[in-house]
């Protein structure tokens, strides 16, 4: 059962470039209208000139119709954030939030050939209740243990509104740059299980099944995510 915590939007930001980068809207889009280059009309030898009242209704016209095609490139430029409040659209074409973390965990273990883990709903309703209860007490910490049934635990927690599914999870993985094999505990080139006992969780052997679940409070999205079996069991393999 481990956690990890990262709050900083400055960090995520800088972080997260290479996914998904920092960019601002240029001026003229930001002022909700494109500039309009003015293009002077002469009247054609032996024509009438256009009315003053025609031009200006002209204008308006060309005006409107380069505010539409603003707010369109604004929409596709600069989505809105999803919120607590405001969950995001479904998407047909998109898989779901289980879809992804389970995907996200399972190319993990089967880069190292371990069989990939199922979804269980239960495990996810056991996670989205602690979910909630962290959200809701602003406390982060690990829920208390099951003997009768022991459960895997990992935590994950972020600056509201900019991790995917995928980044919560390939904060977890990533400690693999620390890992070593052997037994459990030591399992850490840094001599701290800590650094690693997110990734030992995810690539278990034994493990075959995960629920995981995400809220927001106030200010940061959290992530639960809960293995049956549980791993890290002292003096085991991880895999």
């Amino acid at each position: 059962m481990f956690s990890q915590h990262w709050k900083s939007p400055l960090l995520a930001c800088v972080v997260m470039l290479p996914m998904f980068g920092c960019a601002t809207n240029r001026p003229e889009l930001a002022s909700g209208s494109l500039p309009i280059q003015a293009i002077p009309i002469q009247a054609a030898t032996g024509q009438r000139s256009l009315s003053a009242s025609y031009l200006q209704t002209l204008d308006r016209r060309i005006q409107k119709s380069f505010d539409q095609l603003a707010r369109v490139q604004l929409a596709v430029l600069s989505p809105p954030r999803r919120t607590l409040d405001q969950p995001a659209a479904p998407d047909a074409d998109q898989p779901g939030f289980d879809q992804r973390v389970l995907a996200a965990h399972n190319r993990e273990r089967s880069g190292l050939g371990l069989v990939p883990l199922s979804w269980n709903p239960i495990l996810a309703r056991s996670a989205r209740h602690w979910a909630d209860h962290l959200a809701m007490t602003g406390r982060f910490e690990h829920a208390p243990e099951n003997y009768a049934a022991p459960e895997g635990e990992n935590l994950w927690a972020g600056t509201k509104g900019y991790f995917t599914p995928e980044a919560m999870v390939s904060a977890w993985i990533r400690e693999k740059r620390f890992f070593r094999p052997g037994a459990f505990p030591n399992n850490s080139t840094t001599g701290r299980v800590e650094d690693v006992g997110h990734y030992t969780q995810l690539v278990w052997r034994a493990t075959t099944e995960v629920g995981c679940a995400e809220t927001a409070s106030a200010s940061e999205d959290i992530l639960v995510c809960r293995y049956a079996e549980a791993g890290n069991y002292r003096g085991e393999q991880p895999f």
